[in-house]
């Protein structure tokens, strides 16, 4: 194994252009620091930003975003890294860098790798040090990365290659499983197009409905109106923070924005209490509740306070209060209810307060029946990927060191 400067693999380093284009609801995607996950760009989901054609060929007047170049961040965080797939036209935003590989002296897919790898994000944390108020990496530093070269590089990023796909995979069947359940819950609670006992659409086949005052809409006959409070309480158990893992603590850092779950907590109280959840709970991160931060737990743990634990108080309506308490409604409500200015927080008592719709419980049971083995199957995933994640960062340092080899 060898080692060479990250200028010296690449035709060129070219920093992004500094300012906020003017945004559009379509048009040409541009990368931003939520787009890179140490794979490749990924712009699927709800973090895609356009620009129209105009301002996109402003933005590549340095550099054209092109398949196999690398894309680095400089700050907030620095050193995330992405590969662009084929066919992508995009452009760059702010706080990025493009590389351009040399392709006769570096593989685009293990430049990548080696620069997530634990080698070089150790040079990256410690521009930490320098005293900076906002730590960033400039231009020279980046030029001057060390990058670890092994001789079968290529072997060893299509084994990482794999791993990530496998991950990536099963990351998109977890969203088409999650749509699913989603919009069967739109269909049944929302439209009203539920099964009769004819097994037709309810409401478009001409199902009785009735004007209720309190929501100001038609509601199915014989459905009620009630608040959260009558369908869900808050938990306020409590548990030694002993014994908690990265896996099954929660706090507001490892949820993911706009209902992604949750990832595995980068720390760990060594003292106190925390909130005891359960499998079935609906956690909500109650700090600045409009970045949609909830996750339906699939096992025990504990939570940290400001982390607010939903329980069902019929078993069988845990999925349908996940769904219900996730809706853009539900979250524009309680965003509507904060209190505090710089870092708001949501209203337990307000929250409680949310009037529904409530359908009667052999409703609620056809629903959970219906979507449990795809909440399991969701589950099984996320654990797969967990384990897969676990066994890349632990084969990629070996593998850049040369400790580990491919046959």
């Amino acid at each position: 194994m060898r080692r060479a400067q990250l200028e010296e693999l690449c035709s060129a380093i070219i920093d992004c252009p500094h300012s906020t284009p003017k945004w559009q609801e379509s048009g040409i995607p541009v990368i931003r620091n939520f787009n890179l996950n140490n794979s490749y760009v990924n712009l699927d989901g709800g973090n895609v930003f356009y620009v129209d054609e105009e301002t996109y060929e402003q933005r590549i007047r340095r550099a054209v975003p092109e398949a196999g170049d690398v894309v680095i961040s400089r700050e907030a965080p620095m050193g995330v890294v992405g590969l662009i797939p084929e066919g992508m036209k995009c452009c760059m935003g702010q706080r990025l860098v493009l590389l351009k590989v040399k392709r006769d002296k570096c593989s685009p897919q293990y430049l990548l790798h080696a620069l997530a790898s634990e080698y070089v994000q150790t040079q990256i944390r410690r521009i930490d040090t320098r005293g900076s108020i906002v730590s960033n990496i400039d231009l020279d530093t980046l030029r001057e990365l060390e990058i670890p070269i092994v001789e079968n590089q290529q072997e060893v990023a299509s084994l990482l290659d794999s791993i990530d796909s496998k991950i990536e995979t099963n990351g998109k069947i977890i969203a088409e499983l999650e749509s699913l359940a989603r919009t069967i819950y739109d269909y049944w609670f929302t439209q009203f197009d539920f099964p009769d006992e004819n097994g037709n659409p309810y409401r478009s086949s001409g199902g009785s409905m009735v004007h209720n005052d309190t929501l100001h809409r038609d509601i199915p006959e014989g459905w009620r109106v009630g608040r959260l409070s009558d369908i869900s309480h808050f938990v306020d158990d409590k548990r030694s923070c002993l014994g908690l893992s990265a896996d099954n603590y929660i706090s507001t850092d490892n949820m993911v924005k706009n209902r992604g779950g949750i990832v595995p907590s980068e720390y760990l109280p060594t003292e106190g209490t925390a909130t005891n959840y359960k499998e079935n709970d609906v956690l909500l991160s109650n700090i600045r509740p409009y970045f949609k931060k909830i996750w339906q737990a699939d096992r025990m743990g504990g939570c940290c306070a400001d982390v607010l634990v939903f329980r069902a108080n019929n078993i069988g309506s845990s999925t349908w209060l996940y769904y219900t308490i996730s809706s853009d409604h539900f979250f524009s409500y309680v965003s509507a209810g904060t209190k505090g200015s710089k870092m708001p927080r949501g209203d337990k008592e307000h929250m409680l307060r949310y009037e529904i719709p409530i359908p009667p419980v052999t409703l609620l049971s056809a629903y959970s029946q219906l979507v449990h083995p795809m909440n399991l199957k969701t589950a099984e995933l996320h654990r797969e990927s967990a384990k897969l994640t676990a066994l890349r960062d632990w084969l990629l340092p070996l593998l850049m060191n040369g400790q580990a080899v491919i046959d």
